[in-house]
């Protein structure tokens, strides 16, 4: 099963990323972006740029086009277009050419779960980032409500609002029952 963990930062990816890949023998995890291009010594600036997140989408695209089966991967091209479409020059970035490799990479894909920042969990952040982090989960959460990228009856979509230590029981509810 290819499996993508979306949501913008401080919404529990990583934590849920890792209790599938325990939970779910035989899968590996797929860092996201910003932690491939880090380690090759792409240098992001702070907070990053309209580039520093394409750089990223392209990274997310050459990830999804892995040919392994059991994958999950730490963010998908999705959580980058959401983060494009809140950065201050988004209007440099014409998202109809990105939109045919987005929608195949997407289908790729058996299963997005998408994660929206849990109050219990939110993190101390200065206002301005927690304004950029809203309107990106506002931006994610349009994507794939409007079906922007044409994953309905392609992806099973499973959106968790719930609380962090619960997420992992609705996702394997999911799976067993084969949505």
């Amino acid at each position: 099963m290819r499996i993508a963990v979306c949501g913008t930062h401080a919404t529990g990816k990583s934590t849920l990323v890792a209790a599938l890949a325990d939970a779910l023998p035989g899968h590996s995890i797929i860092p996201e972006p910003y932690e491939i291009l880090e380690e090759r010594g792409y240098a992001f600036a702070h907070p990053p740029t309209l580039d520093d997140y394409v750089v990223q989408l392209r990274q997310s695209l050459l990830s999804l086009g892995r040919r392994s089966p059991n994958l999950i991967f730490e963010r998908s091209p999705l959580d980058l277009v959401a983060y494009i479409l809140a950065s201050p020059d988004t209007e440099l970035f014409g998202l109809d050419q990105w939109r045919v490799p987005i929608t195949r990479a997407l289908g790729s894909l058996d299963l997005m779960i998408t994660l929206h920042p849990d109050p219990a969990h939110d993190p101390d952040l200065p206002a301005d980032e927690a304004a950029f982090r809203r309107a990106v989960d506002a931006i994610l959460r349009d994507l794939v409500n409007d079906d922007e990228f044409e994953l309905d009856d392609r992806v099973t979509i499973l959106t968790l609002d719930t609380p962090w230590d619960r997420r992992l029981k609705d996702v394997r509810e999911c799976v067993g029952a084969g949505k």
